[in-house]
């Protein structure tokens, strides 16, 4: 097996697993796109982004339970609900924070254009990198300690755009080196943060879950475990505002036309960001928790849910 062969083996293990992950890109980049594309003039939404999120927690719930079913009784579903009733309620971490990074996205996609908050939002490779070393005990290569490197710089090189745009008085110098540092400490820039760690930790701790806590778990009831307990997250926002029956209404659809600049300051950001996520991809650091001990005598459809859980891994941060 060659080196190449070898590592984009790990990474896609199968061509369905390389489909998914492109998928998963294209919708994910799309969403950026989407949100910003659906605010007024002042940034501002015209619907309940509370509802947006909930609507999407209860389409992945009933698509979870569809693929399940396709192959097993509701039945079979309520006993393992039944028997596995702590893994569900583990499984509120983890969506409790994913509530908070869905609903962030709103507030820090009114705040910055898709393309800075796409590029600072890649920070949690950084951060997910040192979580996965502290926790799974997996150290990563020189290589990929450069790539992480290489990725932050872009994310300050784009933010080093908006200073190019501020008017510079020729008799304080030092306000370009000011306007930097106060738009690393503003309150968006901390919402963006807040974002980017709940992202790294749910997807640490998800993934604690899948190969360890939650192994004997079927993969689709682990998703709707995770699904049922997201929903009550935003169930519990929508009632705190006072928006839980008023939140679902038809004025919660709307679009506009959008238009994002791309100058050369967030070509060079993107340019930096790709190189650092190719060089960290290079050296894949692929935890399979306790499956190694179930791997011996599994049947095919057994090995199915297993690929199932490294793809969904692998797209799960």
């Amino acid at each position: 097996m060659t080196r190449q062969d070898g590592t984009w083996g790990k990474l896609f293990p199968t061509p369905w697993s390389f489909v998914i992950f492109v998928a998963y890109m294209v919708l994910f980049i799309n969403q950026g796109i989407i949100v910003t594309a659906s605010q007024r003039a002042d940034s501002s939404y015209s619907y309940n982004t509370v509802t947006v999120v909930f609507l999407t927690e209860a389409t992945k719930l009933l698509t979870s339970l569809i693929i399940f079913l396709k192959d097993n009784r509701l039945s079979t579903l309520i006993a393992d609900m039944r028997t596995h009733l702590r893994v569900l309620g583990l499984y509120m971490v983890p969506a409790l924070l994913y509530c908070l990074y869905n609903n962030l996205a709103f507030v820090n996609l009114a705040a910055f254009d898709p393309t800075t908050y796409f590029l600072l939002l890649q920070l949690r490779v950084v951060v997910t990198g040192i979580s996965f070393q502290v926790v799974f005990k997996k150290q990563l290569s020189r290589r990929q300690w450069v790539s992480l490197l290489i990725l932050t710089v872009g994310c300050i090189v784009k933010q080093l755009s908006s200073i190019k745009k501020q008017e510079i008085s020729p008799t304080q110098p030092e306000s370009t080196y000011t306007t930097f540092f106060l738009n690393f400490a503003s309150l968006h820039t901390g919402l963006m943060l807040v974002q980017v760690f709940c992202s790294c930790l749910a997807g640490v701790y998800n993934e604690k879950l899948l190969k360890d806590t939650g192994v004997e778990v079927h993969i689709m009831v682990q998703n709707v475990f995770m699904y049922i307990d997201s929903i009550i997250c935003n169930a519990v926002i929508l009632l705190f505002r006072g928006e839980l029956f008023s939140a679902f209404t038809a004025a919660s659809l709307t679009q506009i036309i959008f238009g994002i600049p791309v100058d050369w300051w967030t070509a060079a950001a993107i340019t930096l960001v790709i190189y650092a996520t190719y060089m960290y991809a290079q050296s894949p650091v692929v935890n399979r928790g306790r499956l190694d001990e179930l791997e011996k005598g599994m049947t095919s459809g057994e090995a199915e849910q297993e690929m199932l859980v490294i793809n969904r891994s692998m797209t799960a941060v």
